[in-house]
């Protein structure tokens, strides 16, 4: 049953759309809190003495009746603003116009004008307040603030400073001037201090909740998935999702394909291993009977016979390529198993030496091994010994006829820990860069009209094969005194 489809009202791409457009929306939201505050009026002050010691001489003149208008420019750059203008009644109550004013310090022809205007009565009928022309509403609301506050106060607004109501022969009066370069400093200090950090705060807030719901709807279930896909990866046919595959989204969609791959992949891997093994049989019996026959026909006059000496070589070849393949199979799908142990690399080296003197017996005195100590390492020998094998066998087949292979080691470090490398010499002509680079290809040849006992190209492709599963790595490279070097490493602690 093939896994289902998403339907767009599941999609996990909505979801991230709409959470995406929902954060921008409070972020949105923020700034447009943080700009009207910003352009809102600040709060009111009490009136500077500056504004009653030079407007109430003028404001309160017998002679600025009727001049009092709203825009009007009065003195220096003290401009009236707005005007509540009042009709006086003939009541006999004379309240008292409350002014903050040391009339004693004025100059006596102005004192005695002034003394005799407080005593006006205060208007008992007021009409409606005039503005003058060209404000903006907010400046017109925070002038009817003004007029109808109960004492005089100030309020700066953008580069202004408002103050009122203050009492003048035509009635109540709010005045403007430019603001003063410590009154800005103080509107944007206290500004700054009370909104800056509240505006940092709620922006680390309201990333770090964004980032949790993401991280919870996101980045958890793909690690989920990484983890699951590590599994697969590692042979198992029912990878843990948890709940993945109950989803009805994109990522609910990815977990059931991967449920449903990983159960073809262990199909499909059984039915290797079911065909390796016959494989392996079916090969294996027709080159053994006909090792045996040819063994059972076997005579004296026939060992010189060049035919019957071709007839042993290439059934000794064949199986030679038979188990390479099968060997190459095994390790890139993972159906060996490492048998990790303490092994002495000069154990293994000295055995191979004298294996490959027993059989080829025109190598012998040719093979140099290292004369320093080596570090034992935990790996696994059978695996250790085909890789130094098929090298050293690369290296007699590919030299000169009476070339020599040289076989070094070293102890070296890398991450902090130890590991050991090992370099095959020979003494051939070396290999061009393209050679060197598909060299570790399957059935690759360099150049076998040269060389016609070498083998069918699977020596270095299975070196690196195994090199890989021992958790180490190989490479080759032209020595500078000639030949082809080719170095492997593997660490002296097992990886796993």
């Amino acid at each position: 049953m093939a896994p289902g489809r998403t339907r767009w009202y599941q999609s996990l791409t909505l979801r991230l759309l709409t959470l995406f457009w929902v954060l921008i929306l409070l972020t949105i939201a923020a700034a447009l809190a943080a700009v009207l505050y910003f352009v809102r009026p600040p709060g009111p002050e009490p009136l500077s003495e500056d504004f009653h010691r030079s407007l109430d001489p003028i404001l309160l003149h017998p002679s600025s009746v009727g001049l009092l208008q709203p825009g009007r420019l009065l003195v220096g750059q003290y401009r009236i603003v707005a005007l509540k203008p009042a009709v006086i009644s003939d009541s006999d109550e004379t309240p008292d116009i409350s002014l903050d004013l040391d009339i004693e310090a004025l100059a006596p022809d102005v004192a005695g004008d002034l003394t005799n205007n407080t005593q006006r009565s205060e208007p008992d009928v007021q009409s409606e307040p005039r503005f003058a022309p060209g404000m903006s509403q907010q400046e017109l609301a925070l002038t009817v603030r003004i007029l109808e506050s109960p004492e005089p106060i100030q309020m700066v607004f953008a580069d202004r400073t408002f103050g009122g109501p203050m009492a003048s022969n035509e009635g109540w009066v709010v005045i403007s001037r430019p603001a003063t370069t410590e009154e800005l400093a103080a509107q944007f200090e206290d500004q700054d201090q009370e909104w800056l950090p509240n505006l940092i705060l709620l922006a680390i807030g309201m990333s770090f909740i964004g980032a949790l719901i993401l991280g919870f709807w996101f980045v958890r279930p793909l690690r989920q998935l990484r983890n699951g896909m590590r599994q697969i990866a590692g042979g198992s046919a029912e990878p843990d999702l948890r709940r993945l595959p109950k989803r009805r989204d994109e990522v609910g969609e990815l977990a059931r394909t991967m449920r449903w791959t990983a159960i073809e992949l262990a199909t499909s891997r059984d039915a290797q291993r079911r065909l390796l093994s016959d494989v392996s049989h079916e090969l294996r019996s027709p080159l053994a009977r006909l090792q045996v026959a040819l063994d059972l026909l076997e005579r004296e006059d026939l060992k010189g016979d060049r035919n019957y000496q071709q007839l042993q070589k290439d059934i000794y070849r064949l199986g030679g390529i038979i188990d390479s393949i099968l060997w190459l199979s095994r390790l890139e799908n993972g159906l060996d198993k490492l048998v990790h142990e303490q092994i002495d690399v000069m154990d293994i080296l000295n055995d191979l030496q004298s294996d490959l003197y027993y059989a080829y017996d025109h190598w012998r005195g040719r093979m140099h091994l290292p004369t320093q100590e080596l570090l034992a390492i935990d790996s696994d020998p059978v695996l250790l010994r085909l890789i130094l094998e098929n090298l050293v066998r690369n290296g007699f087949q590919y030299g000169p006829e009476d070339g020599e292979v040289f076989v070094g080691a070293e102890t070296l470090t890398k991450d902090g820990k130890p590991w050991l490398r090992m370099t095959v010499r020979d003494e051939g002509p070396g290999v061009s860069e393209e050679q060197r680079q598909k060299m570790f290809a399957p059935f690759f040849r360099g150049d076998p009209s040269r060389h016609h006992g070498a083998g069918v190209g699977l020596g270095l492709a299975l070196c690196q094969r195994a090199t890989a599963v021992l958790g180490g790595n190989i490479d080759a490279s032209n020595h500078p005194d000639g030949g082809l070097e080719v170095r492997i490493e593997f660490p002296v602690t097992a990886t796993s």
